[in-house]
This record gives C-alpha cells, structure tokens and sequence, in this order.
C-alpha cells in the first residue's frame, strides 16, 4: 500500500512537470497571456481533485473475522486525523500519524471494534469513512456499547448510535416511553438512527429469526451550540502587589456543552473552579494570596463538545513587589495664551496602587472657583488626569505643579503659564516744546515704535504721510523707562522722544506691540503761528455770541408781554373817606378735611346754572347737622382742568377762612377726595340778589309806607332771629374783621384737639350755617303776592349778595418785576 502511494504521487509529480514544460513551451511560441491564464485555471482546478483526501483500501466497508488485523491509511496534503467510534479508547486500535499520513490498525479485532472510522483533513475541510464489523457469537454481541447513551442534539434531527457488530441484523428504533416505533429516520449500520428526535429516551431493537436483542437506553437533549463562541477572560488587576488577590474570569455565553483548558504558572498547585449559571459557563483561578511567582500570562481554551469549536483568550499578570508611579506629559509644559482663553494641561499616570493627584501653584491647592481637575481610567493602571483652567485671569499666570502619589512612591511634574495681554497706551502728551511722552502697557512687554506726520492734511491717514523715527535718527533723542506692574501682571513701557524741530511737526504716533497685537495712538502738535491765529479766532467768536446774546435780548424785552397775577381781596371797612382792601394768597390758607361730606350722602337734582368753565346743580345732602337729617343745598362743581378745578379750591380756602355771616352765601362742606370737586353752600330759594331787587324795586322807594321803612321786603330780615350771631353792615369797622374760627383746628367746648372734636366743632358750625339759611327764607304765608321764584334761576350769580365784610372780590392786578 505505501509503494502504491508513493507512485501515485510521482505519477501526479510526472504530470505537473510536463503541464509545467507545456506551459512553458505554448508562452514561448505563442506569448499569448490570455491562454497562459487559461491553462493556469485548469492545473488549478485539476490539482485541487488530485490533492483530496485518500483511504488506502478505499472500500467504504469492511467485514472482518474474529481476531483478524486491518490497516487502513489515511493521505492528505496537510495533518489528518483519526475520529474513533467511541468517545474512549479501544482496546486493540492503534493509530500512526506521519506528516499528512495517518495509519489506523486494528490488531485481534473484536465485536466491539466494530463501528464508523473518519479521517478528517481541518485545512480542506474534508473527510472520509470506513464502516469495520466484526460479528458477534451470540445476541449479547450484537449492539456495540456506546458510552454512557446521552444523545445531545443542536436542531431537530439527531442521531441515536445504536451501531451494530453485524450489518445483516434487523434493527428498528422505538420510544422507551410507549414503545412506539419511530419511522421516520434512516438507519446505517455503523453509525445508528438519523432523524427528527424529541427530548426522551429511546431504545434500538435487533431480531435475527427467532432472536431478539435490546440495546442500551440512550437519552435525547436539546442543547444550543452557537455559530460562533463568545469568551470572555477577566482579571482582577493585570498588575498587582504581593499578598493581593488574583482572580482571572474565564465566561463562554449562551453554550452549553464546553470544556475548558487552563494553561497558567503554578497551575500544578492551583485548580481551576467552574460555575454554571444561567445562559453562562464560567471557570475562574483564583489566587488569594498572590505572589511574584505568580507572574506570567493566563490561557483559558474553550472546547464546544458537540462540534469541537475551540476558542482560546489570554491576558498577562504582573505581581509586584512594592508599587509604583509614573508620570509623562500629555502636550507642552509650557503654554502662552491670550487673556480669558481656556487652558488645559494634561499628564498620563501609570501608577499602582491607584494614585492621588493634586494640583498646586506657588504651594497653594489651585481654587475651583477658576478651574476644575479631571481623572479617566484608560486601561488597568494607566490614567489621564486634566486641569483645565477656564477664562484665564493675570492672577493664574505662573508655574503649576502636579504631584501624584500613592502608599508606594510620588512623582511631581512642572508646567508654565504664560498669559499674554495686548498692548494698550495709557498715556500720550507733550512734555514742555520739545518732548513727547507715550506711557503703554502690556504682556510681554510691549516695544515703541514713533512715527511723525509734517503735513497736516496727510496725518488722517493710517499709513501714508508717517515716517518712522529711530534713536540713530539725527536730531532724535529717545529714552525708556520699563516697569514691572506685579499686581496687574503687565509691563509698563515709557518711551520719550526729544526731538528739536517738534514745533515744525503736525502730529506725532506712538505704537506699542507685542506678540499679543499691536495699539497705535497720535497726538496733534500746535505750532506759534498756528496759535496766534487760533487766538485770534477765538476772540472774534466770542465777540459774535456777545453780539448775538444782546440782540436776542433786546428783541425778548420789546416783544415781552406783561403779567398778571390773580389776587383775592376783601373790604375791610366802608366809610365816607372810601374802602380799604387786603390782599390775600389763598394757596397759603390751609383745608381742614373736617369740611369733607361723603358722595354717598350727596343726591344732585337739576342744574341751576352752568357757564364755560363749571356748572351748579340743586341737590340734597343727608345727615349734615343731624342723623336722619336732610336739607337741600347749592353744589358748585367746575370743567376739571388745572386752572378752574384751583380756582375752585381757593374759593374753598376763602370761604372757610371768613367763615360764616348772614350776607354771604355760607359753606356748608366740600367734597375733594374720589372725584370732581364739589363746593356745597346754602340754597338760596328766591334766586339771585339782582332779579330780586327789581322785581321789588318799589318795597325801596323812599315813600314806603312805615312797614316798610321796618323791613327788607321780606328777602332776608335782619332783626328777626335776634339770637342769630351776625353784625349789620354798617356796625362793622376794621378792627372787627377777624379770621374766622373756620380757620383754627376743631375743637371741642372741652378743649384738646381731635378728630372727635374737630367733628363737633364742623357740625355746630354747619348747624349755624343752616340756622343763618332758615332765617334768610321768607314765609311763604306772608309773601304770597311776590309769587314764587323759579329755582332754576343761575345759582352761580347768587354769590353777588355777598357784601361788607363777607364781599369777596377776584381782581386781575398787574404786577412786574
């Protein structure tokens, strides 16, 4: 069999080369590529025929007598191997495997030697089989022991190993359950039952004649085997310290039927522990006291039994004696940036045991009211910590230091801030007529560049006209004065340029510029003669606004209208020599609100009169002398605008200061809060004083009979009521008139001021008030032949009765200044 192997391989050998020397021979006659392809594509498919894999005998059965030996060679082009009927060794099977050839011998076969033998090829994915029998002596002999009979299943189908020793045996298969035979499989005599399987237990029937023979109880389960094993291998710490705890996670999921291989140092004294748990399988080492021995690389294998998928994971354990730290910059350690910009500096950690970071400047913990700090875990013991440092300030300029420690050891690592700040120029001026100072300032410091302008119409523009100036310049003198602003964290430059032709100059520029930016600035120069000239138009232009301010004037005082001022005044006496007048401002009389009537108290009725700027209506008012009282009044009430509606309320002020007297119209009360202003006075039932004396103009003839020498024609008789408190016209003399007691506080026959007696003192008076209008009423049995007088007359004429001291008068007076 070997030597018939062999020339099969120098006869393949022999046709290769002379493919190759035809391949050869048809590029160099013909140099046609396209047929080289061609050619190349047909040895290609005809190699991969001749290189499948081969059984040397190739009968796919064989019947063997008792005790006989067999050889069966497997060849391939890579490492083959054998599949055994039983999952454990055979006694009297022996395999041999060379390279790509594997031999299986079977010395002093047997019964139980009988069954399926594959030769797999992994690499091409290919296999061939062999069914051997060697027949039993009796039915003892007939079913070939399979193992424990657990059947595993991964779909539907399964199969059921009831292999036999004698291919001629009838065999049929049943459910052990209700032995019911099952149909529906195929059956092969060196492999069993194949079909759809349900999860229960089942048992294999062979007959020959007269003879029967069950085999074992085989157990059927479903298990899921995944397309592709997922494991997973965790460890504790891929580096740790001596006495730590180690625990390396070997976890497959959703797999049922595995079998794990460890490879580890010390494996020898430790065992690996598995665990089931739901949809998971997990086998773990675990080390309690870890040592340095225990360095070096973890190999978990995991094996799915049912289709001999392998998967394998591995990771690397470091124990340590003591710990360590380690410290690397991630960027620059030293940065420049601009003002209230945002700055980071990073550092990479690798430290064990896990390490404490703090940040510091000038000693101090870095404040996170400006800044925050944080720490990512990157892998294992490896970290990236970041201050980061948001809108920088002057203050954060300086050098910041991060110290990292653990229980073990502490490294430090320095960073710079440099913080830049854009010149600007505080100041710009001359000093004295031949000196130009330009004060600036910056971070870092800023460099002065001057620049001077000769023509003045020029100086406007940015760049044209300017000419730059250097301390080599002839007649140029330049000196700098540079000044550390500590507290501000900038730089002050003083740049003074001398120069001694400065008059002859328009305008002069100062420039200052960092690395930050650039800030010019120019200052205009005044020359002698342009002095003179601009002093001589300043005063020309103040003479012209003189002139104008006089004129202006002189036009206001001939175009000025003269002014009047409303005054009220008061007769204070009348006699034969004339009348005597006192004025009197009635915004400097006070209101007592002891005069206020509530609106609620108030019914007005119809309009007695009315006029361009007001009106007055009849009305009714409750409750005025008395509870339960009721008494008709005049109400005075005007158009509110500001003139009319003061006006009105300095009638108000006058009345309560003259207070009352029986030829004047007297007040009653007033109402000034929750609306229009209403001025309530005494009703007069016979209209005004005019119409009456000339409807009774004969009553005052100077033939009147007696009676009527005695009487006033009944309008208001004087000597009536002599208990009413009022003086005759012509009994009064100046030293009579008074201010009235309306003016003084209310108060109360008892004395001491108050509301409660501010509201006695009103009420007596308005009971006086409405006393003095009762005796002013005619009797209307005794005046039946004057008729009755219509009580629509204008009520706001009747005021002209007033007379002696109660007779008001508004006068227009001219006043000037």
């Amino acid at each position: 069999m070997t030597r018939h192997h062999r020339s099969t391989s120098r006869g393949f050998t022999g046709y290769l080369l002379g493919s190759i020397t035809m391949m050869a021979f048809i590029k160099s006659n013909t140099g046609s590529r396209n047929l080289l392809h061609f050619l190349l594509g047909v040895f290609l498919v005809f190699h991969n025929e001749a290189i499948c894999l081969e059984l040397l005998p190739s009968a796919s059965k064989v019947l063997l007598n008792s005790s006989a030996n067999f050889t069966v060679l497997c060849s391939g082009w890579s490492q083959v191997t054998w599949q055994l009927p039983q999952e454990t060794a055979i006694e009297g099977v022996l395999v041999e495997t060379q390279g790509s050839e594997s031999s299986l011998h079977l010395f002093n076969a047997t019964w139980r030697s009988s069954g399926r033998y594959t030769c797999e090829e992994a690499s091409s994915y290919q296999s061939r089989q062999i069914d051997v029998f060697i027949p039993g002596q009796g039915p003892g002999e007939w079913f070939v022991p399979m193992g424990p009979g657990v059947v595993m299943k991964e779909a539907e189908e399964g199969t059921i190993p009831c292999v036999v020793s004698d291919p001629q045996l009838n065999v049929s298969l049943y459910e052990r359950a209700g032995r019911t035979e099952v149909l529906q499989t195929s059956y092969e005599p060196g492999r069993g039952f194949t079909g759809h399987l349900n999860d229960t237990s089942y048992v294999c029937l062979a007959t020959r004649e007269d003879e029967k023979r069950e085999s074992q109880v085989f157990y059927v389960f479903s298990i899921i085997v995944p397309k592709k094993m997922e494991v997973d291998l965790t460890v504790s710490g891929s580096v740790l310290k001596r006495g730590e705890v180690l625990t390396v996670n070997c976890t497959v999921k959703e797999t049922e039927l595995v079998f794990f291989d460890w490879n580890f140092p010390r494996q020898e004294v430790i065992e690996p522990l598995t665990d089931f748990l739901p949809n998971r399988i997990c086998s773990f080492v675990n080390i309690s006291m870890a040592t340095m021995s225990d360095s070096g690389v973890y190999l978990c294998e995991v094996k799915e039994m049912t289709t001999g998928q392998t998967v394998s994971k591995n990771t690397t354990v470091t124990v340590l004696d003591r710990g360590y730290v380690y410290l690397r910059p991630s960027g620059q350690t030293s940065v420049s940036t601009l003002l209230h910009l945002m700055v980071e500096f990073s550092v990479e950690i690798d430290a064990y045991p896990a390490p404490t970071v703090l940040w510091t400047k000038d000693n101090q913990t870095v404040p996170t009211e400006k800044s925050f700090v944080t720490t990512t875990q990157l892998k294992g013991s490896r970290y990236l910590n970041t201050l980061t440092l948001v809108r920088v300030q002057l203050d954060q300029r300086g050098s910041y230091k991060v110290t990292v420690t653990n229980e073990d050891d502490i490294m430090m690592l320095i960073f710079n801030l440099e913080i830049k700040v854009p010149p600007i120029i505080t100041a710009l001026s001359e000093v004295g007529s031949t000196a130009v100072l330009c004060v600036s300032e910056g971070a870092p410091p800023p460099s002065v560049t001057w620049y001077t302008c000769h023509i003045s119409h020029r100086c406007s523009n940015t760049t044209v006209g300017w000419r730059s100036l250097s301390a080599v310049s002839e007649g140029v003198f330049l000196q700098e004065n540079i000044t550390e602003i500590e507290d501000r964290g900038v730089t002050q430059v003083c740049s003074l340029l001398s120069l001694q032709a400065l008059r002859s100059l328009s305008a002069v520029r100062c420039e200052a510029q960092n690395t930050a930016g650039q800030r010019a600035r120019d200052v205009r120069l005044l020359s002698t003669s342009l002095l003179s000239q601009v002093a001589v138009f300043v005063a020309v232009l103040l003479l012209v606004v003189f002139a104008v301010i006089f004129l202006i004037l002189l036009i206001l005082l001939w175009r000025k209208k003269p002014q009047y001022e409303v005054r009220w005044k008061v007769i204070e006496s009348v006699s034969a020599d004339g009348q005597q007048y006192t004025y009197l401002d009635p915004k400097h009389l006070p209101y007592n609100p002891c005069w206020e009537i509530p609106r609620d108290n108030i019914v007005l009725g119809p309009v007695l009169g009315a006029g361009e700027f007001g009106r007055v209506v009849e009305a009714t008012v409750s409750d005025l002398t008395h509870s339960h009282s009721t008494i008709k009044v005049a109400v005075k009430m005007v158009k509110w605008s500001s003139g009319a509606g003061q006006a009105l309320m300095s009638e108000l002020k006058v009345l309560i200061h003259l207070g009352p007297h029986l030829n004047i119209v007297n007040l009653l009360g007033a109402c000034t809060r929750g609306g229009p202003v209403y001025l309530i006075t005494e009703f007069c039932h016979h209209g005004n004083l005019v119409n009456y004396l000339q409807r009774n103009k004969h009553t005052f003839l100077p033939n009147s009979t007696h009676a009527q020498s005695n009487s006033d024609g009944g309008y208001m008789d004087m000597n009536k009521e002599k208990s009413l408190q009022y003086v005759a016209m012509h009994q009064l003399n100046h030293a009579k008139i008074e201010s009235a007691v309306y003016e003084a506080s209310c108060i109360s026959p008892g004395g001491g001021t108050s509301e409660d007696q501010a509201e006695y003192t009103v009420q007596s008076k308005r009971e006086q008030n409405t006393r003095n209008t009762d005796t002013k009423h005619w009797d209307e049995e005794t005046q039946e032949t004057q008729g009755t007088q219509e009580t629509n007359e204008t009520q706001g004429t009747h005021e002209t009765r007033q007379s002696g001291k109660g007779l008001w008068e508004q006068v227009v007076a001219k006043y000037t200044e």
